[in-house]
């Protein structure tokens, strides 16, 4: 399916599959934002180690790097929809299970780092196929508005559950937020049975199975890759800064008690987080800046992310650290908002899921690099040094990408 075909097949950003991915993604967000607060709370109970739970975080990046290109390929092959439900409700049975055991005082720690190898293995599925359905969905036209919808919905949700996550986790305990999570997983795969799109490999489109084997279909699109200069660029530059700071979220909790924060206003710190992104989503959504301003406004943005990340890196206090921090979030969501739609628009759709899934598994191996790296230096130098550290040396990454004539003519075509 040609891109102009495949835009006039869409029906447009309100239809029934958008809302469909919509809710599913909004109602597995939710419980899993819940799990990611309590299941931190409980590892560094237990544990009192930030490497611990560096690698606990890392886990889920580590199978996004290994497994999404993989998960690409097969969405360039065989039905997004399946692949859609199958890992929601995989992820929904293993969090059952695993709150079953918490409920009965008998989760250990490898049980949990388990299931986050499971759920890397359902993201890495789902992912790819989410990405490479939405074009399908929405067309070329409608899609920056409904990823920055998609993306601004779901920061709205992170915003409600981290500010909530600290004050649950006292109030219902981790065990409950456990066997919640699992419950909306498998709501989300009963509701996305619905979606019509993506059902079955379209012969004639580009969901068409692509000659040869899974591996042979991945080396084609890492050629593809490199034929397009400005793409590969694109790609490398965000797992560059991902590598310099993704780190950081996998410490941030051990990063707030050092800065002075109760468990409660570490879940505040998350909203505030949450909320600043999704303020930027909805900027990008609803005002989208046209083709020949977007580089200037990336620029512009990254150059004010770097100084508010920095600044809360180096600040000290609930108040001063969550302020500069949900600007630096802000700007963040919307640097990001410019990436997946130039990729979209330079790929094609022949290749869309297998480049799509090796962007977010480079990104994904940035970050869970970070975050074994981040983890260990945070408990011999303590994580404000470290994550400062990773603030500075993530200007160069950005000044790079800032300086590349290709990025700039993908993002303003």
């Amino acid at each position: 399916m040609k891109k102009n075909e495949r835009a006039k097949a869409a029906g447009g950003l309100w239809t029934r599959d958008f809302l469909l991915i919509w809710q599913g993604a909004a109602e597995s967000q939710i419980g899993s934002v819940l799990y990611s607060v309590g299941i931190g709370v409980w590892v560094y109970d237990q544990t009192n180690s930030a490497g611990l739970m560096g690698l606990m975080t890392a886990i889920s990046y580590l199978g996004a790097l290994v497994l999404q290109p993989l998960g690409g390929v097969l969405a360039d092959r065989y039905s997004k929809r399946a692949m859609i439900v199958g890992s929601d409700a995989v992820c929904g049975a293993v969090m059952l299970g695993l709150g079953v055991l918490a409920w009965q005082g008998r989760m250990q720690v490898w049980q949990v780092l388990g299931v986050a190898a499971v759920s890397a293995v359902c993201s890495s599925v789902l992912n790819p196929a989410v990405n490479s359905l939405l074009p399908r969905v929405v067309g070329d036209s409608a899609l920056m508005q409904a990823s920055a919808l998609l993306n601004g919905s779901l920061n709205a949700l992170r915003m409600i559950g981290n500010a909530a996550g600290g004050f649950f986790v006292a109030l219902f305990g981790v065990p409950a937020l456990i066997l919640f999570n699992g419950l909306t997983f498998l709501f989300s795969a009963a509701t996305e049975c619905f979606i019509r799109a993506g059902g079955r490999p379209d012969p004639a489109g580009d969901t068409a199975r692509p000659a040869g084997g899974p591996l042979r279909d991945l080396g084609e699109g890492v050629a593809y890759l490199r034929r397009m200069p400005g793409l590969l660029r694109i790609v490398l530059a965000g797992a560059a800064v991902n590598l310099t700071c993704g780190g950081f979220s996998g410490i941030v909790y051990v990063w707030c008690l050092e800065k002075g924060m109760t468990v409660p206003q570490y879940g505040l710190f998350l909203g505030a987080e949450s909320g600043a992104m999704l303020a930027g989503m909805l900027l990008m959504g609803l005002c989208p800046p046209p083709p020949r301003r977007r580089w200037a406004a990336l620029v512009a943005t990254v150059a004010v992310q770097s100084v508010f990340y920095i600044g809360a890196m180096a600040a000290q206090g609930f108040w001063l650290c969550t302020g500069l921090y949900a600007v630096n979030a802000l700007c963040n969501a919307v640097s990001n908002s410019f990436m997946y739609p130039a990729v979209t628009a330079s790929c094609e759709p022949a290749y869309l899921g297998r480049v799509l899934a090796l962007f977010n598994a480079l990104c994904a191996g940035g970050v869970a690099v970070s975050m074994l790296c981040y983890g260990p230096l945070a408990d011999r130098f303590g994580a404000g040094p470290v994550c400062l550290g990773g603030a500075v040396v993530t200007v160069i990454p950005y000044l790079v990408f800032a300086l590349d004539r290709d990025m700039r003519r993908l993002l303003e075509q």
